[in-house]
């Protein structure tokens, strides 16, 4: 008894698990996977090219007019509350008109206040001074440094001498000067003119970089050795290495 409920048993088990093709009669259960068929996407058709294109322009001058507009109210809104006005600015040519004529004549623009370290001669030495000028470009800042200089030593040259051209040339620096800066350095001497020029040198090397070099032209020429100076102008002057 005990081993016929066995082999009902083992019977059982064994038509469980085949296949139909397997099974007898066609009878038992087809084999089942464990793992679920995914069901297919749906292709997503795309809009046509010219649709798109027509699309992202509109984005692009929605945004454009947007910023445009924005921009605008702010910037009128900035205005009625006095935040960007600004008295040296014309807005229109009544503006500018009023501008010039003003009683000293001049225009005034914003400028930044620059720290210059200049050397000049004093009781036969150099002399160095910290000064501050409105800095503009550097060819104007190098014509107020050296009249200042020269302010520094009245009497020592005459009213009409001053820088009237600038111009470099890699690390050279060429100051163009009249006729008259020739007999102001012949009226002060060798030693007290060879101060004068390498502190004009010194004055242009430690401020106006990358020159190390300066050469001195009258009326836009090389002076000659005969031309009357006490100090050799025919050549660049610098400052000795250290």
């Amino acid at each position: 008894m005990e081993e016929k409920y066995e082999d009902e048993y083992e019977d059982d088990y064994t038509m469980r698990n085949i296949g139909r093709e397997d099974a007898p009669d066609g009878q038992g259960e087809p084999y089942r996977s464990s793992r679920r068929r995914r069901p297919a996407r749906e292709e997503v058709k795309k809009a046509p090219l010219l649709f798109r294109i027509v699309a992202w322009a509109g984005v692009i001058l929605f945004c454009f007019v947007a910023g445009y507009v924005g921009t605008s109210l702010a910037l009128r809104m900035l205005n009625r509350k006095d935040i960007l006005v600004r008295s040296d600015v014309a807005e229109n040519r009544e503006g500018a008109a009023e501008m010039l004529e003003q009683e000293d004549g001049e225009i005034r623009l914003n400028a930044r206040k620059v720290g210059f370290t200049l050397y000049y001669p004093k009781e036969g030495t150099i002399a160095a001074e910290k000064v501050e000028l409105l800095s503009g470009i550097m060819d104007d800042d190098i014509r107020q440094v050296v009249g200042k200089i020269i302010s520094f030593l009245p009497g020592k040259f005459s009213a009409d001498v001053k820088v009237l051209h600038t111009f470099r040339a890699g690390n050279t620096l060429y100051l163009d000067f009249p006729a008259a800066f020739v007999s102001s350095l012949a009226s002060q001497g060798k030693e007290e003119s060879t101060l004068f020029i390498t502190g004009v040198v010194q004055t242009m090397t430690e401020n106006f970089s990358p020159i190390v070099k300066v050469r001195f032209l009258v009326d836009g020429e090389v002076p000659g050795e005969k031309s009357g100076s006490p100090v050799d102008l025919s050549v660049p002057w610098q400052l000795p290495k250290a």
